[in-house]
């Protein structure tokens, strides 16, 4: 697993961009099948003890078996995966590290933790 920084830039509506530095993990092939294989097993573990509730089975079920569906393909795309972006934010000025997660793309939304406002991660390397 290779994590690599990537330049990026954080924007809020009506302040100017600040610079931030984008911590991305770059996954091989084995390692998103391992992660995928642990997510659909978690969830359709979850679908077996589901089985055993009485009533809440006819939901839980079906749900926690889609389920298991929809986050293996989530995993399987994740080539490049977000762990964390360090910057300031545009609107308060608060040099923090934002949380990531998911897939890297060239933009994405994230909120500050602090002055709870809407910013947009832009990254040039993406």
């Amino acid at each position: 697993m290779d994590t690599i920084e990537i330049p990026a830039s954080l924007a809020a509506f009506g302040s100017a961009p600040t610079p931030a530095t984008a911590m991305v993990v770059v996954q091989s092939l084995e390692q998103r099948l391992v992660r995928t294989a642990a997510g659909l097993g978690t969830c359709w573990g979850l679908a077996l003890v589901g089985l055993f509730i009485p009533v809440a089975h006819f939901i839980l079920v079906p749900t926690f078996l889609m389920a298991g569906i929809a986050v293996a393909v989530m995993r399987i795309r994740e080539d490049r995966r977000l762990l964390a972006v360090r910057g300031a934010c545009p609107r308060c000025g608060a040099m923090q590290e934002f949380k990531g997660g998911g897939r890297f793309r060239a933009e994405r939304s994230l909120d500050c933790p602090r002055c709870h406002n809407h910013l947009t991660l832009s990254a040039a390397g993406a």
